[in-house]
Parts: C-alpha cells; structure tokens; sequence
C-alpha cells in the first residue's frame, strides 16, 4: 500500500516541506525512490539512496522507528554507551529523531545516564541544524519563542561556521574574517534553541574544531603557528573543543579522507609513508603516543586552562561571549567566564604576516593585573589602563590568552622520559 510520508522535512535554509503526492510503497524498511544527487532538494537528501550504494531506512516509519530504538538500546545496555556522534543526521526525518532521541535518552537515565549526550554532525548551514537542536526551529520561528511540535531532539552537533571562518583566514589569507565567529553566534543565537531536557536549562553544546577528515590537516597548508592559534580560540569559545587525532603529534601529510590517507593511525592504506613532509620523513610513521611532544603539552595545557577557569559550565552565563565595541580589525578578540572572576579574555591575530600594535577595551576594571596563562615561564603581563583599556603587542598569527592575576594550578605534565619515546632498547 502507498503511504504520505510524515512531515515535514526541511531544506538547507530551514524551510519545510511537505508531501503533497502519496508517498511510496511502505510495507518495506528500505525508501525506493533512486539515487540522492541533488543534497539541496528536501525530499531527496530525506529520501534518497547516497552515493548510489546505501540503502536508505525509512525513518520516518513508526515501525523502523521502533526497532532502531530497540537496537539503540541493547548497544546501550551491552557496550556501556554514554553518548552517540550521528553522522549525515540532515538525511534523516525529524519526525524520527522526535522518537529516538527520547526514548534513547529515557532509557540511558534508567542505567544512570544522567547526561547522556546525542550530537550530530552537522555539516550543513546553520539555518538547516537549527530544525534538529533542541526542540528545533524552522525559518518563520527565528527571533521567537517558537519551536517546533515535539520534544527536543539533538543537544547540538559539530558545527563548520567557526571552522570555515578561521580556516579561510589563515590559509587563505584574509584576515578581515576575524569578525566572523563573533557575528555567527549571535545570528545563530536567533535560529538556535539549545534547551537541554537532561539539565532543564539552555546549553551551547556545539562542537568547534580546526581540522577534520575531510579536508586536509591545516598545519599542512600554513603553520605551527596558525594551528596552535586556531587551537586556543575554540579551547575558550562557547561549545566543546573537538581535536583531530595527530594533531597533538603534529602529523601534517597533505590529503583527507576522500585521498585515503588522511587518517593516517586508524587507516588501511599507508601511502602517506611515501610523503616526506619534514626531512626526517612524515611524523605519523613512528609511535605516536608520545606525551612529551610540544603539540601534546600545548593542547594538555589548553585543557588544564579551560577545566581550571570554566570548571563544570554549572550556569547559562557560561556561555555569555563579550567583545570590544571597538573590535580592532583583523583581530578576535573576546572575554568569556563563568563567574567575574575566572573569566579570560582571548585576543587572537588573524593576520598571518603583520604584527599588530593594538589597544582595545575589556571587561576588566581599570588596574587589573593580566596575564598570558598559555606559557608555563615567563608569561607576558599587562596592567588595565583608564577606560578598562588595554596595550599591546601582538605577533602575527599570536595569541594571548589573558587572566587576571597569577595562572590558576594545574595538573603537572611529563615533559621527558628515559629511555626517550620510541626508542629501541638493546
């Protein structure tokens, strides 16, 4: 028998839409409507079978819809899961993640999973996952307190916008782009509902990175520097700092996923080894568990920071971003912190080539003693002048991660070890 699908679905540019003909055959598990070409059409990125391989669920089904959430739970239950990462979720129905979702996250609480996490990868505009964070808006709810029918869906998902910004600055060379992330949150404020049901208050729960799979390793195309920059700014922005395995290990092979190599530890293929990209070889052909290398310290102490200052994100206020009326042209500059005291304020160079002289205003009363907690000796200190305004000098591709007064403790870090990493003992 044929059948409506239910709807909506909705488009790239949050707009729904709906069945208006009588849907196909569904006494099958399986969508049969031909191959997905056209990722911009609602009904054929929802409905069509990808890379002309995969067949397609019919997830809109309240019967498939069943038994995906029972197989969801035996693998909760036997594998002892805490959280999913769902990939391609702007191919899948809203009306099953409205089923799923709940039930997943009912069914973690019932085992002690009180903040069972369900993210998504959202490699779409911002206006597209908007329809599946939260309880979801669509393009007429943007600015209100509407929401789509039905319970919250997805907590929040990896997110390009920052990414696109930041990468576009520092390998391409346009450095006027660091107004970016500041404009993308708050316009994605306006699409956004990020009501967390697990905690019952809003949360910024987006995933911010500065490589991934799909597109090469960006210290492959620029810098140390530019990578360790990029590192900082989504250590102290709002959401969850996501890090792309090598980095830490400075693995810098050209390539992604699409050329088979990009994942150069978990992948099959070891053509990369054939790629000399420092004159020793290509970092990723050793053992690469190495917790004394630079990168690693620097990332574990961008961690340390971030766990020190913003401790548990126990309040909305967390997630609160304030940058300077005066925002000093192709420099990021922003003061975030749960509480007065353990904030810190970011000023981030995107300009690869040119020093920067700058003076900006802050949060920070006039007097406050600053100080770059990013170094472990020798840290650059500033003082507040009238006007809560601050002076500097600022490197190309630098940055400085202020906080007031002496650097909090953290955990100490192993910085050598005898006999050195990966070397062989005779």
């Amino acid at each position: 028998a044929s059948a409506s699908y239910q709807g909506p679905v909705y488009g790239q540019y949050g707009e729904s839409a709906w069945d208006s003909d009588s849907g196909t055959y569904d006494g099958s598990d399986f969508h049969h409507n031909g191959d997905l070409q056209n990722y911009f059409e609602p009904w054929e990125i929802h409905n069509g079978k990808i890379y002309g391989t995969m067949d397609d669920l019919r997830l809109e089904h309240p019967r498939v819809q069943e038994k995906y959430i029972a197989m969801t739970k035996a693998l909760i239950a036997s594998a002892d899961i805490d959280g999913f990462r769902v990939d391609t979720p702007m191919q899948v129905p809203l009306p099953f993640f409205k089923a799923w979702a709940p039930a997943v996250r009912e069914f973690a609480r019932s085992l002690g999973k009180e903040r069972f996490g369900i993210f998504g990868e959202f490699y779409v505009t911002p206006a597209r996952y908007a329809t599946m964070t939260g309880r979801g808006r669509d393009s007429t709810m943007w600015g209100t307190d509407q929401f789509i029918d039905g319970p919250a869906t997805l907590k929040g998902g990896i997110v390009y916008s920052y990414y696109w910004y930041t990468f576009s600055a520092l390998v391409h060379d346009m450095p006027d782009l660091a107004d970016g992330p500041p404009l993308a949150y708050r316009e994605e404020a306006k699409m956004l509902d990020m009501y967390d049901p697990m905690s019952n208050r809003t949360e910024y729960a987006m995933w911010n990175f500065c490589n991934n799979h799909d597109n090469w390793r960006m210290q492959a195309m620029t810098g140390a520097a530019q990578m360790r920059m990029c590192l900082a700014v989504i250590t102290f922005w709002p959401g969850v700092p996501l890090h792309y395995a090598g980095d830490e290990q400075d693995f810098n092979t050209p390539g992604s996923a699409l050329d088979g190599w990009a994942r150069e530890e978990l992948g099959v293929s070891l053509a990369w080894r054939a790629v000399r990209t420092t004159p020793e070889g290509n970092p990723a052909d050793r053992d690469n568990f190495d917790m004394t290398s630079d990168s690693y310290r620097y990332v574990q102490r961008l961690n340390a920071l971030r766990r020190a200052y913003f401790g548990s994100f126990g309040a909305e206020a967390c997630d609160a971003v304030e940058t300077p009326a005066d925002q000093v042209e192709q420099v990021l500059i922003f003061t975030r912190g749960c509480s007065d005291d353990d904030r810190v304020t970011v000023v981030a160079n995107f300009n690869t080539t040119a020093n920067k002289s700058i003076v900006f205003s802050t949060p920070w009363p006039t007097g406050t003693r600053l100080v770059n907690a990013l170094t472990e000796a020798s840290a650059l200190e500033v003082t507040v002048a009238i006007g809560h305004r601050v002076s500097l000098e600022l490197p190309a591709a630098g940055v400085f991660v202020f906080v007031r007064g002496d650097v909090k403790p953290i955990p100490p870090s192993v910085t050598s070890v005898t006999p050195a990493h990966g070397s062989v003992v005779e």
